[in-house]
């Protein structure tokens, strides 16, 4: 009987010690976590937040357009631009891991970096090189790229930049490795830009929210990592060494530490007093904390909690969920990327005859079966597209291309745009303008 009493007060005598689980936890929610890239993204909202980001816009292509002397817009074709950006940015990278890169460097740090290696050749018995086409897009880590600005009294005139030791072996055998980087050779974009090197992330902007939501995780590990340790202290009028407390300290967690232990009956030895402190769960609300954090975090990256939750759904189909977070949040992702592939892959001659880079957002868009028959309906009826145009957006084969016409008034006219020949059904079985009288030159009479 006194093995055991000994035994008890051995394991119960450990909470006397620093280390106890009430005082790891009061740590935990006391202490700011660090907020590193890898820190954060062990957030599950962070990472469902990111993730959406990412797959939506590596979603969409990017197209390059030229706008022509009547405004309208005409695609470029095969251009090698548009296959960098969409199908290999480099030999051993595609384009869609590329961008979700790129998004990410954009969404945490705020700053992005692609090195463009151009084609050169050098000219026979010179020094002069000559730089072509770019031949591949290299996505460099923002957390790896240092910037060192300079100004000129008044204004920011030049930077430095500077690639620190990537992850992997070294091809040149080097432990470390630190590369300047050429700025010319640099396709940078910045997100809420302090200057015109400088950009801001969530990491900076939401540090406080985000180390919040990490002392959260960590101090529900400790909970079910201590699982059976009551919250509270024990008293007694004995004195212990410190080197009985380390002992009683590993018997406590030899014997009732852990969630596998939880539940075991516990006897205090006579002269012990417990004490219990009000820190659990459900005193402090650590589930309306959590759940109050969780919409913060999905605030501070713009990404509708309905899209990470399915509690939190307020839209009524796919199509309005799509349509919310489009505007609200990646119209200027889209925006600063475009800029970007417009200022750093066109030629100043380009720029000038009208050539730009867009997503195509349609991909984004995609609705149900039925709601896509009725935008595409709406769009036949009102004139915007011809029939061949509506049965591309349903992904079903075209009709003859001479027979290929617009919808337009009259309950309705049809017009061919290739012959510019009106034909009304309801009127004499069809007749066309040429063959009707009151109608010259190809146009309709009003």
């Amino acid at each position: 009987m006194a093995n055991v009493i000994t035994r008890a007060r051995d394991s119960f005598l450990g909470l006397f010690d620093k280390r106890d689980m009430t005082a790891e936890s009061i740590k935990t929610l006391t202490q700011s976590a660090p907020t590193t890239e890898e820190s954060v993204m062990t957030i599950p909202t962070v990472a469902s937040c990111m993730d959406t980001i990412t797959s939506s816009m590596a979603q969409m292509s990017v197209h390059l357009y030229r706008e022509t002397e009547d405004g309208s817009m005409e695609k470029v074709h095969d251009d090698y631009r548009t296959t960098l950006l969409n199908d290999e940015s480099a030999p051993n990278m595609n384009a869609i891991n590329t961008r979700k890169l790129m998004v990410k460097d954009y969404m945490l740090h705020g700053e992005v970096y692609i090195e463009m290696k151009k084609h050169k050749s050098a000219i026979p018995n010179s020094d002069i090189t000559i730089y072509e086409d770019i031949e591949k897009l290299v996505h460099l880590p923002a957390k790896n790229v240092n910037v060192q600005a300079y100004h000129d009294g008044t204004d920011l005139v030049k930077a430095d930049f500077t690639l620190t030791t990537l992850e992997g072996q070294n091809i040149f055998f080097k432990q470390k490795q630190t590369t300047d980087l050429n700025e010319e050779d640099l396709l940078r974009i910045l997100k809420s830009p302090l200057n015109t090197y400088q950009g801001v992330g969530v990491l900076k902007r939401g540090e406080k929210i985000l180390s919040q939501a990490l002392s959260e995780m960590e101090y529900t590990h400790n909970l079910y990592e201590n699982g059976a340790m009551p919250t509270g202290v024990l008293k007694t009028q004995a004195r212990l060494k410190q080197s009985m407390v380390d002992r009683l300290r590993d018997a406590w967690a030899s014997l009732y530490g852990g969630v596998r232990n939880a539940a075991k009956t516990v006897i205090l030895e006579e002269g012990m007093e417990y004490q219990k402190i009000s820190l659990n769960p459900d005193e402090i609300q650590m589930h309306q904390t959590k759940k109050e954090t969780n919409s913060e975090i999905c605030k501070l990256f713009g990404v509708p909690e309905s899209m990470v939750s399915t509690v939190a759904n307020k839209y009524g189909s796919i199509e309005q969920n799509q349509l919310h977070f489009l505007k609200t949040t990646l119209a200027t992702i889209i925006t600063d990327f475009e800029n970007a592939y417009n200022q750093y892959l066109l030629t100043e001659d380009e720029k000038k005859e009208g050539y730009f880079f867009r997503f195509d957002t349609s991909e984004l868009l995609r609705t149900t079966e039925k709601e896509k028959i009725e935008a595409v309906e709406l769009g036949l009826k009102a004139g915007i597209f011809t029939v061949n145009e509506a049965r591309y957006k349903l992904d079903l084969p075209p009709i003859d291309e001479d027979e290929d016409v617009f919808m337009w008034g009259l309950q309705h006219a049809l017009y061919n745009p290739k012959t510019k020949e009106f034909t009304v059904p309801n009127m004499d079985g069809g007749t066309t303008n040429k063959q009707k009288e009151g109608v010259a030159d190809g146009k309709p009479n009003n």
